[in-house]
């Protein structure tokens, strides 16, 4: 069974080192889903970003419970 994430053209354009990371860690890991994978690679390359990527992981969880 193969599993793909598809990612916005917007994504492929603004971050695409991120964006092959996402899909390499998705190949790897299918438990994740293509955002949790996104997330994860966009950490790995930017640290710094961690508030942010915080602040949507609350607002995922919070949408989830509607």
């Amino acid at each position: 069974m193969t599993l793909s994430a598809r990612y916005g053209l917007q994504r492929w354009l603004l971050a695409p080192r991120t964006t092959w990371r996402a899909r390499r860690l998705r190949a790897d890991h299918p438990h994740l889903s293509g955002d949790e994978a996104w997330l994860l690679a966009r950490l790995h390359r930017h640290p710094d970003e961690a508030p942010y990527a915080y602040g949507f992981l609350q607002r995922r969880t919070r949408h989830q419970g509607d």
